[in-house]
């Protein structure tokens, strides 16, 4: 089971301390006020609003991502047993090579044949699919024959794996509308096993047809597969963006005031993470101004500073704009009791 450590909703602390300093603590985001009376008077909050933009920690869990990949035919196979193709010219494999079938441009048939005739395509070598193979799908796009009346076709897929034919199931239709049908195979009926990319990359795939009778034949004019692979989970990359809270001071302190930032969960954010940085930004701090402009809380240092002067700003935001991360692994069950993806902050904003 994968545990989660949700915290919902907002948790804040208020403390209203004698030293002029304010602090609160939150697993959401949360906007603070700031007000002040007489100079030397101590902050207190007025109402919190939680925030819409924070970031989506929770985009971060490696969950396993699935794609697809096409392979077409780009040569002859061990057998070219359909007996007709139009146009006359080229090879079959190059008739139902499409992209996007023809309806009939270009096709293989079984004219004058009474029985099953089989074609085998060569492939093109996969590019993109990487991970664990979870099927390799035959499709086929196929016709029967209309001439005095509407005759049926029956087709199944083909493919060639470890110097053996395997046949899917048949499908038929009946008139010259072409349909596509299709047969799975979720592992290579050669072993009996998961499917390799090198078991792909030697695959041959084609198609078994039979018309209705000799000069009622059946016609295909599309060939493909698709394989299905699971992607490698994602653990490490850049953090999620967006604002934690904001900080808005009296209308009539002209003072200056300090905004520290700490991760309070690092125990159980250890447990997630092989490391996690996180570049926090305010603007208008004096910290704004240098270069680097933003701080790095991370899991070693656990607390980011932004010192603001004469508090000229109706607000100020802390926002997350980069870091990076790395998970302990793609697997959270190893990931040890209490883990947390999501960082918990304090923040205390200090009068100076």
């Amino acid at each position: 089971m994968k545990k989660k450590l949700i915290f919902s909703g907002i948790l804040l602390i208020a403390l209203v301390l004698t030293t002029g300093a304010f602090a609160y603590t939150y697993s959401g985001f949360a906007t603070a006020t700031l007000d002040v009376t007489p100079a030397g008077s101590s902050f207190f909050t007025s109402e919190e609003a939680p925030t819409t933009e924070q970031p989506d920690w929770e985009s971060l869990m490696p969950e396993a991502e699935y794609s697809l990949e096409i392979l077409r035919p780009n040569a002859a196979g061990d057998e070219t047993n359909i007996p007709f193709q139009s146009p006359s010219s080229g090879e079959h494999w190059d008739k139902v090579d499409d992209e996007s079938p023809d309806d009939g441009d270009t096709y293989v048939n079984t004219w004058q044949a009474n029985n099953y005739c089989r074609d085998l395509y060569n492939l093109t070598d996969h590019v993109e699919g990487s991970g664990n193979i979870q099927f390799v799908t035959v499709y086929f796009t196929f016709s029967g024959y209309t001439d005095g009346g509407d005759y049926s076709a029956r087709a199944r897929a083909a493919i060639k794996t470890h110097e053996t034919v395997y046949e899917g199931s048949v499908e038929t239709t009946t008139g010259d509308t072409f349909v596509t049908g299709a047969y799975q195979w979720t592992v290579n009926p050669g072993t009996g096993s998961q499917w390799t990319w090198d078991e792909i990359d030697n695959l041959q795939a084609g198609i078994n047809l039979r018309g209705q009778s000799r000069f009622r034949p059946a016609f295909c004019t599309q060939v493909y597969i698709v394989v299905g692979y699971e992607m490698p989970p994602i653990i490490d990359g850049a953090v999620p963006k967006g604002d934690l809270f904001t900080v808005t001071p009296h209308g009539q302190y002209t003072g200056d005031f300090q905004i520290n930032l700490y991760l309070t969960n690092t125990g159980y954010a250890n447990l997630a993470y092989r490391h996690l940085n996180i570049k926090l930004y305010v603007g208008n701090s004096l910290e704004a101004g240098k270069s680097p402009h933003y701080q790095v809380l991370s899991l070693e240092n656990g607390v980011a500073t932004f010192n603001i002067e004469g508090g000229a700003a109706a607000s100020y935001t802390v926002e997350v704009i980069g870091g990076g991360y790395n998970l302990t692994s793609a697997d959270p069950d190893e990931w040890g009791e209490g883990w947390s993806i999501t960082p918990e902050f304090y923040c205390e904003v200090i009068q100076r």
